[in-house]
């Protein structure tokens, strides 16, 4: 493909720009190129300093109970030859539990009979290891903290080795009586594992090899894209360069280009960062993740990241086009790199194949590849395709790039007549900031707000936090709360469309999990471990139904269906409206498993609300969805117990509810100023007064 001189000029000229900054070749350049052997060198490190500490470590260990002489004397029956000699070393601390508290003491071991058996409340210290002697006789229980590295150790070989003496013990005595150890009938079990090291060791480096450098990639890439747009808007160097003979297209794609060769250029380095510690033996890397890298499978690797390299830069240089200045462009760069680095973590998920539906999900699907490829499992067709997909996406960022920033306003950094006036003219500008920083907060509170009473969890993390937001940004920005919650009563005919959609759509969500479990199936005990936590049979049924059906649907529509659907109405056609919100509403459940199913109950509900213009069909459909969901729960119904016949008719009644919907239908109250009149999607008259 031949490039238009101008194209290649300005690319030149943002390259030469970039190499005249020291701090800018540091963080775009120097950085990558170091970072990746440097973790390896400190793992590599790590690895050797822990494998020395175990071999040479010697355990603090007290043994007390009624048949403490029992417990010793096979700790001292070890051989005097092995890995296990001289690993114990035997303490008499006054208080065990004490000394192992102020680690003192790595492991106590409290040998009892069943008679002095002891109970199950151990005082805060974990209860592992547990060679169960003589099966209803002797009991060795080893009270540990897992959460120490020495205390973990000495717990585990500590089972090991009392397990292995006993054995030896047992046999010897049934040998001693003449009872031949080796009894007919009964079967030696042994496993055999036909991947090779490489291959396991391929697989394990391959499931983080493709995070690793789109990581590196936006980290420099970041650097770029930031002071080609952003940072030339707030120096007013951009508006000199648009006076040129050069066309915005050209501009924008000389820019593009600039970005991709630094993206392509640490991708490179990378690779070969990786191919000289595999191969040349500069550093010795990790040994669970050592493998032979040929030339072929390091250029094998390079074609797969060729299209992530296309879309990590447009996406950049399209958040860059967004921000009015430098600082602006460094704020949105955090949500950017989560947003592309978590997809790229699909390998490390369990049993996820490229052999799915994964192969159309851009960026995961050459995680897939690679992981495939250094475990020598790779499918040229299913690799292949993983190009194209994730090609495809890179050339449609890129093309919405190349439009979006040939608009003039932006290019010259102009500040946008709705962000000077400020106020409800603002929102829809910041509300994609808004979403994230409560994403954020939902995650931070997901992960640290832990309550032994799962009550105050859910009125802190759902009911506080999604009532909070509305009234928030209504006071912030001054909305008209009855406009920007669409509160007003629907046509009565609508309601008839949500009673009928309830069971129908719960119907077609089971259909809908059990095609998601054959791409991504579901870990044994997830979905029933998730049940019983919410669930919770000690509580009463009316609490459950607060807590489940009533404080969610009205605080989680309040903000996803209120004042988000309100700030996006501006920006988004209905159709695109109602999908981008019920992706945002999937995307705060964060698990996986769980994310598609509520993403699809959140565009319906999307639907529901701009159909009738009023927010109060979706409150009322998502209570009753979810009451439905734990009276069926609690009396012991499984929707999938439906199967695909239930599921299909599911769908078509929801299609049915959603048609009378659609037949009572009212104007959404906030019309769109942003979309234009040629603008594709559904038009909404004024709403009426």
């Amino acid at each position: 493909m031949r490039i238009r001189p101008a194209v290649r000029a300005l690319a030149v000229v943002e390259v030469l720009s970039l190499l005249r900054d020291p701090r800018a070749v540091f963080v775009a350049l120097v950085l990558p190129m170091v970072l990746l052997p440097a973790l390896f060198l400190a793992g590599s490190r790590m690895e050797d300093r822990r494998v020395e500490q175990t071999e040479t470590r010697t355990y603090r260990v007290a043994v007390t109970g009624d048949e403490a002489a029992f417990a010793l004397e096979l700790l001292r029956s070890l051989p005097e030859v092995g890995e296990s000699a001289d690993r114990f070393r035997i303490e008499s601390p006054e208080d065990p539990r004490r000394a192992l508290a102020v680690d003192s003491l790595d492991a106590h071991v409290r040998a009892h009979s069943p008679d002095g058996r002891p109970g199950e409340d151990t005082g805060g210290v974990m209860d592992a290891g547990l060679p169960a002697t003589d099966r209803g006789d002797r009991v060795l229980r080893i009270d540990h903290y897992a959460t120490r590295t020495a205390s973990r150790e000495a717990a585990e070989l500590l089972g090991d080795v009392l397990a292995e003496r006993h054995e030896a013990r047992r046999d010897s005595i049934l040998s001693d009586a003449g009872v031949p150890v080796s009894v007919r009938g009964v079967a030696t079990v042994e496993s055999m594992d036909l991947a090779t090291v490489g291959q396991v060791r391929g697989a394990r480096l391959g499931g983080f090899l493709t995070a690793m450098i789109l990581a590196l990639m936006v980290l420099g890439g970041s650097a770029v894209a930031t002071d080609s747009i952003a940072g030339e808007k707030e120096r007013g160097t951009l508006a000199t360069l648009l006076t040129t003979a050069a066309s915005r297209t050209e501009i924008v794609t000389g820019k593009l280009l600039a970005v991709m060769l630094v993206a392509g250029a640490i991708a490179v380095m990378q690779l070969l960062n990786l191919w000289l510690l595999m191969e040349a033996g500069w550093l010795r890397p990790i040994e669970a993740v050592r493998i032979s890298i040929s030339p072929g499978l390091a250029g094998g690797l390079l074609l797969l990241q060729l299209p992530v390299v296309a879309l990590v830069s447009g996406v950049l240089l399209l958040v860059s086009s967004h921000a009015t200045g430098y600082r602006e462009a460094q704020l949105y760069m955090m949500p950017v790199f989560l947003g592309l680095v978590v997809p790229a973590l699909a390998p490390l998920l369990p049993d996820i194949s490229l052999r799915s539906v994964w192969v159309a999900v851009p960026i995961a699907n050459v995680a897939l590849a690679a992981r495939d490829l250094l475990a020598g499992d790779g499918h040229l067709a299913w690799a292949t395709a993983a190009w194209f997909v994730t090609a495809g996406a890179a050339a449609w960022v890129v093309h919405r790039g190349v439009r979006t920033l040939g608009d003039e306003g932006l290019m010259a950094g102009e500040v946008p007549r709705e962000e000077a006036l400020g106020g409800k003219e603002l929102f829809p500008r910041r509300v994609l900031r808004w979403i994230l920083v409560l994403w954020a907060i939902k995650l931070v509170l997901e992960l640290n707000l832990r309550f032994d009473d799962l009550r105050w969890t859910i009125l802190l993390g759902v009911g506080v936090l999604f009532l909070a937001f509305p009234v928030a940004a209504i006071r912030r920005f001054r909305l008209d709360p009855v406009a920007a919650l669409a509160l007003r009563m629907p046509r009565p005919g609508a309601w008839a469309g949500v009673l009928i959609g309830v069971p129908a759509g719960m119907a077609a969500a089971a259909g809908m999990v059990s095609l998601i479990d054959l791409v991504l199936p579901v870990p044994d005990g997830l979905m029933e471990s998730f049940g019983q936590a919410i669930l919770q049979d000690e509580l009463p049924l009316w609490q459950v139904l607060l807590l489940v059906a009533l404080i969610p649907g009205v605080t989680e529509e309040l903000t996803f269906r209120g004042v988000i659907l309100h700030g996006l109405s501006k920006r988004l056609s209905p159709v695109a409206l109602a999908l981008a919100v019920g992706v945002i509403f999937g995307l705060f459940h964060y698990d996986p498993f769980r994310i598609p199913v509520t993403a699809f109950l959140g565009v319906i509900l999307a639907a529901t609300t701009l159909m009738t213009g009023s927010l109060y069909p979706a409150v009322v459909w998502h209570v009753l969805h979810n009451g439905l969901a734990v009276v069926l729960a609690r009396s012991g119904f499984d929707a999938g117990e439906l199967g695909w016949i239930g599921a299909a008719g599911g769908v078509v009644l929801l299609a049915l509810a959603l048609g009378i919907v659609w037949a009572n239908r009212s104007p959404y109250p906030v019309r769109s100023p942003l979309v234009t009149t040629n603008s594709p999607g559904i038009r909404y008259p004024s709403p009426s007064r």
